[in-house]
């Protein structure tokens, strides 16, 4: 008569060591150990972005390790340049490991490798021959169309689902039944024997949420798949044992999770580390009007480099992320204009335990913020870093005078009248394109500047009498002094205005014969210096471009035809 540990012999053949062997080969930590664990699907999603700086921040804060672990145990969507790309995105968030594979050539340097979970697969053979050893775990087959059939008779009967007790097929096999299944098709994957009980609640500790009561696990859940690949659960354990991480940051959604992984943690006799589940990001759905979890699929700014190439700010989405972290940060931040997150104390049982609510159109008026708060130097120097990736063509143009760049960035800011004109880096293109003589002249071909009258008569700067506007900018530039302050210059302005037809204010628009007022003859001038109606202060405008720039792009308009 066979044994289990038959049974298990039978299964994994392969495997000579025990679990405490490999314990062994792995040396102790001192200190706090997390890890971030994505897989290598797709994009750097903006939660992800979120766990990984909140298990940095934490490892960092106290002096510990932070492990990066790549789950591809789905071979089928895994991306093989992935590791490389994550590595370069999060170093622009200053964001490092210290434990990770060398994605060039796949070696690992540190002691608690592989760190890719596919070259794993003897260490979860070990631990799953363990569990059938102690009856703890069985091999099945059961078909698609089996799980599926016993699922809508628990549907119809309504009572508890998935595949447990009499109605796991194989769970109550003999020994001996079992090991002749196994010779005559080795084609099966392995099940945990639960022994919860669908009727009684357990108790346990997260960090974040403290006492949890949840109901306990009752599911043969699956630990190995057919191909040899471990499921989320069984890798869990496996890893984060060898590895001996001592805490566990991950999603709220995984907090379901916790009863099975205690059991599993229990079944193997081992220590289960600390658990801490972070809040979900949610944002509104446009259709219904509801909260709903942030989509991949669904939600461009739930790609970090969407949100990049959308011009916010580094530093911004870190502090937007500390937020979410720190219900105090904002009002901290506020008293503390000088410093960074990296100045205030972090900890995980004060984060916020509510979901965070991702916006868009918030998002740019906070990131507006952090714009208007930096200085010019600043501004400008994280601006060329973006720009160099997103805008080349502009960061080339402005790197060629880059002082003539910084003046025209600077006008107004900090001061009374700042309008805090920058919602994102993408701002800065409409901005000081224009302040640029090559830019300028391709911009005075755009509609702005030519309007289409009625009899299909394309004119420059639409309504206006050119023969008007050309004696007027004769006079205007004879008189022209760049000593002026912007107070003495407007109302000289007005007073040339006045000759060639422009009112000084509405009064006098609706009382005299004025064509048109002084807003009209401004908007003139920052079209034909400018080519755009989206300019800075005007004055400030024309002393940064200084006299020559500002005589040249006027005289432009008394050449026109």
């Amino acid at each position: 008569m066979a044994t289990w540990n038959d049974l298990a012999e039978l299964m994994f053949p392969d495997v000579k060591e025990t679990i405490d062997d490999l314990k062994n080969k792995f040396p102790e930590r001192n200190g706090v150990c997390t890890r971030f664990a994505p897989s290598p699907t797709g994009y750097l999603h903006i939660w992800g972005l979120f766990s990984c700086f909140t298990s940095w921040r934490f490892a960092k804060q106290n002096n510990g390790t932070l492990i990066l672990r790549i789950e591809d145990t789905d071979q089928k969507r895994q991306i093989e340049w992935w590791t490389e790309f994550l590595l370069n995105a999060l170093k622009n968030f200053g964001i490092g490991f210290d434990e990770w594979n060398l994605w060039a050539n796949w070696e690992d340097v540190w002691d608690y490798g592989p760190y890719t979970q596919s070259q794993r697969k003897y260490f979860y053979r070990v631990f799953a021959k363990h569990l059938v050893a102690k009856w703890l775990a069985y091999p099945c087959w059961m078909t698609t169309e089996e799980i599926e059939k016993i699922r809508a008779q628990q549907e119809l009967a309504k009572i508890m689902p998935w595949i447990y007790g009499n109605y796991s097929i194989y769970r109550n096999k003999t020994v001996d039944e079992l090991v002749e299944m196994v010779k005559q098709n080795p084609d099966y994957i392995v099940r945990f024997r639960s022994h919860g009980d669908a009727n009684k609640k357990i108790v346990f500790e997260d960090i974040l949420r403290w006492k949890v009561s949840m109901w306990d696990n009752y599911n043969d859940i699956v630990l190995l798949k057919s191909d040899g690949l471990p499921t989320y659960h069984l890798a869990h354990i496996t890893d984060d044992t060898l590895m001996k991480v001592t805490h566990i940051i991950r999603a709220e959604e995984w907090l379901t999770s916790v009863p099975l992984h205690l059991q599993l943690f229990q079944a193997f006799d081992l220590p289960a580390p600390k658990y801490c589940h972070l809040a979900q990001i949610l944002k509104v759905d446009e259709e219904t009007g509801k909260k709903r979890k942030i989509s991949k699929r669904k939600d461009p700014e739930a790609n970090v480099e969407f949100l990049l190439e959308h011009g916010f700010a580094v530093q911004w989405i870190l502090d937007y992320l500390y937020t979410i972290m720190d219900s105090w940060f904002e009002e901290w931040q506020k008293e503390n204009l000088d410093k960074t997150f990296l100045d205030r104390e972090f900890a995980l049982e004060n984060m916020n335990k509510s979901w965070a609510l991702i916006d868009l159109v918030k998002m740019e008026q906070v990131n507006n913020s952090y714009l208007s708060r930096i200085s010019t130097d600043q501004l400008l120097k994280e601006w060329l870093v973006w720009a160099e990736k997103y805008n080349t063509d502009l960061a080339d143009l402005i790197k060629s005078d880059i002082d003539y760049a910084r003046s025209a960035l600077n006008i107004e800011r900090h001061t009374e009248k700042d309008p805090k004109r920058f919602y994102t880096f993408k701002d800065i293109d409409t901005q000081l394109r224009f302040f640029f003589d090559s830019e300028r002249e391709k911009l005075v071909k755009n509609d702005e500047l030519r309007v289409k009258s009625e009899d299909g008569k394309i004119n420059w700067f639409g309504d206006f009498d050119m023969n008007v506007m050309k004696n007027f900018i004769d006079e205007y530039l004879n008189v022209l002094d760049f000593g002026m302050t912007t107070e003495e210059r407007f109302d000289q302005l007005k007073q040339i205005g006045k000759k060639y037809g422009f009112a000084s204010n509405n009064a006098e628009f609706k009382e005299w014969w004025y064509i048109w007022k002084i807003w009209d003859l401004a908007m003139f001038l920052r079209l034909a210096l400018c080519a755009s109606k989206r300019t800075p202060d005007l004055f400030s405008v024309m002393k940064v471009m200084w006299k020559e720039r500002v005589e040249n792009r006027l005289k432009w308009v008394i050449r026109l035809e």
